[in-house]
């Protein structure tokens, strides 16, 4: 049976964080609904005819919607065809977040909540433009751990302005206390044109330093294994059974559809990206019937090269067999030399079913893989 993953983008955001370079906006609550009824009609036209094992509800902050939303946001999606042990997951923030929208949230079938903390630290919350303070993350978390929710990731970045070893081990226990089943835990980037960009310009943002912020990454890694926390992908750690299939999903490739503003999907090898603000989005919805802006049929190589990039983020690597099949073609065949030269410097591990990184090899990934670039 071919199935897809889904993916729906909530554009929506009470206040926008500091460092986030995402498609949200804050102060465009009066388009929710024309929003919410261009949303239902992509929804409508890409799902038709296919089964999904996987949803995802991302933003913005999907949570910044009422309970009323929410309801009108389940409808839209209550045809779906879903798998019986489908994966729904959708992202939420403590500060708006209450007991009322978390059964409108259950009711829709979402089955794994992600919840976004950054930090366990108050200053460091407000500095970075949080909405909320630790002690309501801790009592949204409670509060849906009641309700029997029994899948639920936390997010966390380490790196922050004003950030010590000590804050970011003081984050990584106060989490653990609460044992979360998935943890996805980033290193600050600096995006293009976000407040803490033009901070940095300004010499007006303090940051870790490079190697204390690869002790960080090495705490992070070490903290979590000791917890029982496995680390599938560079940046996630989840209790056994609890990864992320969603995500999965983009990483090894296979077919998702994209709904909503600045919505990616790929399906049967063609890209497609959505326009980006909400205006240009329900417009293009109403009179066009379509909110793409980029269409792009996949060349052999591009193909390839995603295909690696994004799997080699996996602890476990890149499947040759699964490779073979795809491709018609070895990873040797195309990449020996380089494959060779890697294992030689001590940066991956190659056998006859996988290629993976070696621990450091994951520290110098970008390195290792711009010598699998097909097209250079």
């Amino acid at each position: 049976m071919n199935t897809y993953g889904l993916y729906i983008h909530i554009p929506f955001c009470e206040q926008k964080c500091y460092y986030c370079d995402f498609a949200s906006y804050s102060g465009k609550g009066a388009y929710v609904e024309k929003y919410l009824n261009a949303l239902s009609k992509e929804i409508a036209a890409k799902t038709q005819g296919k089964i999904f094992d996987t949803v995802f509800i991302g933003g913005g902050t999907p949570s910044y919607l009422s309970a009323e939303e929410l309801r009108i946001l389940g409808e839209c999606l209550s045809h779906l065809q879903l798998t019986d042990a489908y994966e729904f997951s959708m992202e939420c923030n403590p500060g708006n977040l209450t007991k009322e929208k978390a059964y409108v949230i259950k009711e829709m079938g979402v089955n794994r909540l992600s919840i976004g903390l950054q930090s366990s630290n108050d200053h460091i919350l407000m500095d970075i433009g949080r909405i909320h303070t630790f002690n309501e993350f801790k009592e949204n978390y409670l509060m849906l751990r009641e309700l029997g929710f029994d899948n639920i990731n936390v997010d966390l970045i380490y790196g922050l302005p004003n950030e010590s070893k000590e804050i970011l081990r003081k984050t990584l226990l106060d989490v653990l206390r609460l044992k979360p089943d998935h943890i996805s835990c980033y290193s600050l980037i600096i995006e293009e044109f976000t407040p803490f960009y033009f901070r940095q310009k300004n010499n007006a943002l303090h940051l870790p330093d490079e190697e204390t912020e690869r002790e960080m990454n090495q705490m992070v890694i070490g903290t979590l294994k000791e917890h029982g926390y496995e680390r599938y992908e560079i940046s996630n750690y989840a209790l056994p059974g609890k990864e992320c299939r969603h995500n999965i999903r983009y990483w090894e490739g296979r077919d998702y559809v994209g709904c909503g503003t600045s919505a990616h999907e790929y399906v049967h090898g063609e890209r497609q990206e959505n326009v980006r603000t909400i205006e240009g989005y329900i417009r293009m919805m109403n009179t066009d019937g379509s909110a793409a802006v980029r269409e792009h049929q996949n060349t052999f190589q591009e193909d390839v090269e995603e295909y690696v990039f994004m799997g080699m983020r996996m602890m476990k690597g890149l499947d040759k067999g699964d490779f073979k099949k795809r491709f018609d073609t070895s990873m040797e065949d195309l990449y020996k030399e380089s494959i060779d030269k890697h294992v030689r410097d001590g940066l991956l591990l190659d056998s006859e079913e996988t290629l993976r990184f070696t621990e450091k090899g994951i520290e110098f990934s970008n390195h290792v893989l711009s010598d699998f670039l097909l097209s250079t």
